[in-house]
This record gives C-alpha cells, sequence and structure tokens, in this order.
C-alpha cells in the first residue's frame, strides 16, 4: 500500500520566499559592508590630503622663516627680536600659509609661529586672558619646555616652535571664518642670534 502524503500545499513557495528573505539580507549585509569600506577610504584619503597639506605649509614656513608677511598685527619680527619684544606670551604669529590648493586660492593650512620657553603654556584664563599667546592653537601652545635661548658652541641660539594645521579642501565655515581640520604638523626650529642682529 502506497503511503498517503499530507496536504502540503504552498510549502514549496514558504522555502522560497525564506530563501529569497536570506539572500535579500545578505544583500543588504554586503551593501552596508561596502558603503563603510568607501567611508574608511574616502577618510583616508582626506586625511592624507590635509596631512600633505599641512607638510607643505611647514616646510614653506621654515624655509621663509624671516619673511613672514605681516597680517593683522602679527609681525614676526616680534617673534624674532627678544630684544625689542622681550614678552613671550605676546610673540607669537598666526596667518594663512600662503600655498594653496590646486585650482584654488585657498590657503592649505594655517601657520602658528611661537617662543619655545621653559615654561608651561598658559592656561587663557586670569592675567593671561588678553595676551596673544591665547590666540593660538592648543598644539602650538603645547610644545617642549625648553630654554629659548641657549648656548651651542660659539654661538648663542634661540628656539621656536612652528606649526602648520590644515585646513581641508572644503573646511567648514563658521561666521565667515574658515576653521581648521583636526590634522597638523609641528616642528622646533633653532636660529643663531647673533645672525639675527643683523636683520633687525
Amino acid at each position: 500500500m502506497t503511503p498517503q502524503l499530507g496536504n502540503e500545499k504552498g510549502s514549496v513557495m514558504l522555502l522560497t520566499m525564506m530563501f529569497i528573505l536570506i539572500i535579500t539580507v545578505m544583500g543588504l549585509i554586503a551593501t552596508q559592508t561596502s558603503v563603510f569600506e568607501i567611508k574608511i577610504a574616502e577618510n583616508s584619503r582626506r586625511y592624507n590630503e590635509e596631512f600633505a597639506a599641512a607638510e607643505l605649509a611647514l616646510n614653506h614656513a621654515i624655509v621663509n622663516f624671516r619673511n613672514q608677511a605681516t597680517v593683522g598685527g602679527y609681525d614676526i619680527a616680534n617673534v624674532l627680536n627678544d630684544t625689542r619684544n622681550s614678552e613671550y606670551k605676546n610673540a607669537v604669529y598666526i596667518n594663512d600659509s600662503p600655498q594653496t590648493y590646486e585650482g584654488s586660492t585657498d590657503s592649505v593650512a594655517e601657520i602658528e609661529i611661537r617662543r619655545i620657553v621653559d615654561e608651561a603654556a598658559p592656561v587663557c584664563d586670569g592675567g593671561d586672558s588678553g595676551t596673544a599667546i591665547c590666540a593660538l592653537s592648543t598644539q602650538a601652545n603645547n610644545v617642549p619646555q625648553l630654554p629659548h635661548r641657549y648656548y651651542a658652541g660659539s654661538i648663542d641660539k634661540r628656539r621656536f616652535a612652528v606649526t602648520a594645521t590644515a585646513y581641508g579642501r572644503h573646511p567648514r565655515i563658521i561666521n565667515g571664518e574658515r576653521i581648521p581640520s583636526t590634522t597638523w604638523v609641528q616642528k622646533g626650529i633653532s636660529l643663531p642670534a647673533e645672525q639675527d642682529k643683523d636683520i633687525f
């Protein structure tokens, strides 16, 4: 006697629907993974571009250290000449780098220059709130504590910190001002003090 099968109407359709659901979920997961990987690649590309821009601006600032443009009350002579301007808290320089993105007139980075001193960076409150050094970014203010003037061999030298903080190719703008990114590079340099006497 042949065994009787139960009523199995619709079972094939149910299995097909489950299979389609599984394939759809797998497709959605793959799509989300691809979107996530695209975002990672874009962030990496943007960081590399900003890092290169900051390095370009830093190197240009160092090569042209004594010839920075005077702008907005910032004069590189005030940073260099500690006889004329002995107060290090006001001996700072801030300006946009003259280096620009290709096909644009926008600066690639903000340049900040200050003396390196054997004191902690001031907290910008209380008595320091009106000093120029409070206009510096955190990274420009947080530099090693070393004597500004020091004797090296047969000449007095002076130490300075140069910080370049990149602007993105499409930076945020707040109240009409471009906001630097979080990508920055910094270098401490020494200059012979005796040579500087001739240029002031």
